[in-house]
């Protein structure tokens, strides 16, 4: 490994990497939701995980992804190794999604549409 990648994988604490959300947020893209809402929902995601401490080093990845090809009720995630999805990820509903099954490891399940019932 390059002395570059062992760097990034360091900075980015992929050591302590317990859970990476994916989120479908690219706005000029967007089928599943409105842009705007889109947009708001990432940065909502980055601010939150940074807040408590969840990025990076806190255990928690996270990827912007063009699109989880489930074009509707979006802004989509999927939480990994859990291989649970969620829809409507909202600023709101993520605050759930990261508190619940994030930090806790349960399931939103309302929030739920495909995946396991509990995390692995």
């Amino acid at each position: 490994m390059s002395a570059q990648t062992t760097l990034a994988v360091e900075k980015l604490g992929l050591a302590q990497t317990r859970r990476h959300i994916f989120l479908c947020a690219r706005p000029a893209k967007q089928k599943c939701c409105d842009a705007e809402l889109a947009a708001e929902s990432w940065e909502h995601l980055k601010k939150r995980l940074q807040q408590l401490g969840l990025s990076e080093l806190g255990g928690v990845q996270r990827s912007k992804v063009d699109c989880l090809r489930i074009c509707a009720e979006g802004p989509i995630a999927v939480v990994y190794p859990d291989g649970v999805w969620y829809r409507n990820c909202t600023p709101e509903n993520l605050d759930r999604i990261i508190a619940q099954h994030l930090v806790e490891g349960r399931i939103v399940e309302e929030l739920r549409i495909a995946g396991p019932l509990s995390p692995t």
